[in-house]
């Protein structure tokens, strides 16, 4: 049987990753001023996308609009009804964007469609797939990802791998850190998101204090507060090190980055966190942070996801 994983592309995984496991990326539109462009999870325009500061700090000057119920039933019945015998299709969650509950409309309608779509095309008529919300965003999502790719890898079935997985939702843990409060406080409060009040923004951008936000379950609020950004991301990779060690769910831990990867040498714990995790038998998968992502929470972000039962940073 041919199972296939199709994510949005807030989904933080490495282009290389994608490609190599043939996961489906459906692309957000994002308005930019008066221009409209696709995220594709394509690093050189995501890079350039950060290095031209194409973005700029005002309310309404930037959004993120996610595929329509039309637009991915025709994904489905254009490309992945034939590709495929089985479909996991991972959004991020639904509390923060539309994709979940379009892609749920549109499976009603694939599933009465697609029988006559791959008769035609000589394919065996049976199809099947699996909507998920992974309550979860960014590096969580690519953490529910690359262990479905696991488990498909290993031969499981439709039944086997969507009862892990939704086990696996409940208990991935997400992690950020924003580089400057003003998007999230004043652009993905639009989408539902709390964690930054108008006192956090103001006195947060005074002192220069940062929040490491945490996501699970569809809820997200601040773990902690630091001095400094770096600061921040250096406490992090401390805290998720130890934890590390304690052991996880799933062999991955996936990071990401608003900005070049390569700077995130620059930051204390980063490479022991690195090493720690490969000496545990753990895959890390460093990628950059969707446009999308920027949009929402800012460029410069750094994103932490992991799987564990019932544990969180301290």
């Amino acid at each position: 049987m041919r199972i296939g994983v199709l994510v949005d592309s807030t989904c933080d995984l490495p282009k290389s990753f994608i490609e190599a496991h043939g996961i489906v990326v459906m692309p957000i539109t994002l308005r930019i001023g008066g221009k409209v462009i696709e995220d594709r999870r394509d690093p050189d325009e995501t890079h350039a996308f950060y290095t031209r500061h194409l973005d700029n700090k005002s309310e309404d000057f930037a959004e993120s609009i996610p595929y329509s119920a039309e637009q991915i039933e025709r994904l489905f019945l254009d490309r992945l009804v034939l590709d495929y015998d089985y479909v996991f299709c991972l959004t991020v969650t639904a509390g923060r964007s539309a994709i979940y509950d379009n892609a749920m409309k549109a499976s009603r309608a694939i599933l009465t469609q697609y029988k006559d779509v791959r008769r035609r095309a000589g394919v065996p008529e049976r199809f099947g797939l699996a909507v998920l919300s992974s309550r979860s965003m960014f590096t969580g999502q690519a953490v529910q990802a690359a262990e479905a790719i696991r488990l498909i890898r290993q031969g499981g079935t439709p039944s086997e791998i969507g009862t892990r997985l939704r086990q696996l939702i409940d208990r991935t843990h997400t992690y950020l850190v924003p580089s400057d409060l003003f998007h999230i406080y004043k652009r993905a409060s639009k989408k539902g998101e709390k964690s930054i009040g108008w006192a956090s923004y103001t006195l947060g951008s005074m002192l220069d204090v940062k929040p490491i936000l945490y996501c699970n379950q569809d809820r997200t609020g601040p773990l902690a507060k630091v001095r400094g950004f770096e600061a921040g991301v250096e406490k992090l990779f401390a805290s998720a090190e130890s934890r590390v060690r304690e052991g996880l769910d799933a062999p991955f831990l996936c990071i990401s980055y608003g900005g070049p990867l390569e700077q995130l040498h620059r930051f204390s714990g980063y490479d022991a966190l690195v090493a720690t995790a490969k000496a545990a038998g753990v895959e890390v998968l460093v990628s950059p942070m969707s446009k999308t992502a920027a949009v929402n929470v800012g460029p410069g972000a750094v994103s932490l996801a992991f799987a564990a039962d019932g544990q969180t940073l301290q």
